[in-house]
């Protein structure tokens, strides 16, 4: 299936995104980044949403929200309308996991679990940006990146961390067993990829443009797709991480934004466990 029909079969409002609702996400979500980042109650945040088009967006349409630091110190959360590129992606990433199937139909009609994706895409970035990063060069979007998108997930409370945690499970799975190389070299091929379609303009259009170019070239396809699923490997590797009851569960993150994340190798050994779980080898 095209990412194109995926995209058509979709619930088309719940991958839209509007200044309301973006602005509704960054206050719902700073409490919960605020605990996090072990800060007093109360502590306000200095982040924004804008809405650009994707002409001019950072990720394009295929990284739909992107934190941009100002010179001020305030973080402005720039992100564009339609995030049907993302979800179709996403679909397609989970697509070869056999497993999935059920999955797959139930997440793609829920417009709840729709919501919930774009939620956690502008949420974790209230996070993003306040967090230590590791020495220059040494950041992974995969490994690094992925204690974000679990964090915001986690604040969304155990129904939905189980949801989620199976849907990366299912993508990350496909992306392990199609590496045809050993798993961080595949994993860091992704994020090479990724900058890729990142540098061409086609990356830079409407989210149905965008779909037809990935559509009607199968090495960007396979680039984002890989990209996804290998992001998603990293998501559901600190999700199987984390502790299970949410008293435990804050605090821990508390600990990993604060003393892990900075560590260069962050997520190398939980993502290395996911995989072989996955059916996977190090190679």
């Amino acid at each position: 299936m095209s990412l194109r029909e995926r995209y058509q079969r979709l619930v088309s409002t719940a991958g839209r995104v509007d200044a309301p609702r973006a602005q509704a996400i960054v206050a719902e979500a700073t409490p919960y980044a605020v605990a996090t980042l072990g800060r007093p109650v109360g502590t306000v945040l200095p982040v924004s949403t804008i809405m650009v088009a994707p002409e001019v967006a950072r990720g394009g349409s295929i990284i739909p929200a992107w934190p941009i630091r100002q010179a001020d110190g305030s973080v402005v959360i720039e992100y564009v309308e339609d995030w049907s590129a993302l979800l179709a992606g996403l679909l397609a990433a989970m697509c070869a996991d056999p497993r999935s199937a059920a999955l797959r139909g139930a997440w793609q009609a829920d417009p709840v679990v729709l919501a919930q994706r774009v939620w956690i895409g502008i949420a974790n970035d209230v996070l993003q940006l306040f967090v230590a990063d590791p020495p220059p060069g040494t950041y992974s979007m995969v490994r690094h990146h992925a204690l974000m998108l679990a964090a915001a997930t986690a604040w969304l409370g155990p129904a939905p961390i189980r949801t989620w945690q199976a849907a990366h499970v299912a993508a990350g799975a496909s992306f392990v067993r199609s590496c045809d190389r050993p798993l961080h070299a595949a994993i860091q091929v992704a994020e090479d990829g990724l900058q890729t379609l990142l540098d061409d303009d086609r990356a830079h259009q409407p989210a149905a443009r965008t779909l037809a170019w990935l559509d009607g070239d199968p090495v960007a396809r396979k680039r984002y797709i890989d990209y996804l699923g290998a992001a998603s490997l990293g998501v559901a590797a600190v999700l199987g991480a984390m502790p299970d009851s949410d008293l435990d569960r804050a605090g821990w993150f508390t600990h990993a934004v604060m003393d892990l994340h900075a560590n260069p190798d962050f997520n190398r050994g939980w993502i290395e466990e996911c995989a072989f779980a996955c059916g996977g080898s190090l190679r």
